[in-house]
């Protein structure tokens, strides 16, 4: 993995003036001062660093921090022989062994797809006819818990409000029906930290019509609620599945 010599001279300064900083700590503890770096060598900001401490007498407690927006983090009174984790919803957890280091850098794997409902997708449904059918659709969330985020991105008005939308929005391709075309289609999007949708990719097409259905779909959204992590809005790689089913006469 290269990274920049901007990128470099930006930690190294940081590292060297923080050093100016004098501060006492204990034999068996370091501070440590360091950077995280995304897949594509770009600093990650607003994302939680932390270390879980033993106490001699057994109390477990927390060290965490959350970068700057230059992907800076500082953590005091580390033990010399620690594990640091960064959290993010974009990564998961990520785990960084550090044997009394004073500097790292920590760099993460590339992003995850925040799957929505892939479990329980959105389901389209209509009869085995050639004219063009209303779908009835039902829809249920598949919620995963992340650490550290106070909101994963949702339609304006949330599920509700995007059932509706597709209702509204989406019919079932003549051409599909006619075929007798089944399946799910799940399209995979950004949600910008603005709440604009772009990166539209199909990972499971049926082809049919079905798949430009989805993608006009979302291409004609209203802008959605961004991400939160750390307070700061980020935008996501986030996917939605759709299933088309027919039903007999």
């Amino acid at each position: 993995m290269k990274i920049s010599l901007t990128l470099l001279f930006l930690f190294l300064f940081f590292c060297f003036s923080s050093s100016a900083q004098n501060t006492t700590i204990s034999q068996d503890t370091v501070n440590l001062r360091g950077v995280v770096i995304g897949s594509n060598g770009t600093p990650v900001p607003h994302i939680a660093v932390r270390s879980q401490q033993k106490r001699p007498n057994g109390e477990k407690i927390w060290l965490g921090t959350i970068t700057d927006n230059d992907g800076l983090f500082t953590l005091n009174g580390l033990m010399v022989n620690d594990t640091i984790t960064v959290d993010g919803i974009n990564y998961g957890r990520q785990k960084y062994y550090n044997k009394g280091s004073r500097l790292m850098i920590l760099i993460l794997p590339s992003e995850k797809i925040l799957d929505l409902n892939s479990e329980n997708p959105i389901e389209v449904t209509a009869k085995r006819i050639a004219s063009k059918a209303i779908p009835s659709i039902n829809v249920s969330t598949n919620d995963r818990p992340f650490l550290f985020v106070s909101q994963t991105p949702e339609f304006p008005g949330g599920n509700e409000r995007f059932l509706l939308y597709v209702k509204k929005s989406l019919s079932y391709p003549d051409k599909a029906i006619k075929n007798n075309i089944e399946g799910t289609v799940e399209v995979a999007f950004t949600v910008q930290n603005d709440g604009r949708l772009n990166n539209f990719m199909v990972q499971k097409g049926i082809g049919y019509g079905c798949d430009e259905e989805i993608l006009n779909l979302l291409m004609n959204s209203p802008r959605w609620k961004p991400g939160i992590e750390n307070g700061h809005p980020v935008s996501l790689k986030t996917s939605v599945s759709i299933k088309f089913s027919l039903a007999d006469q």
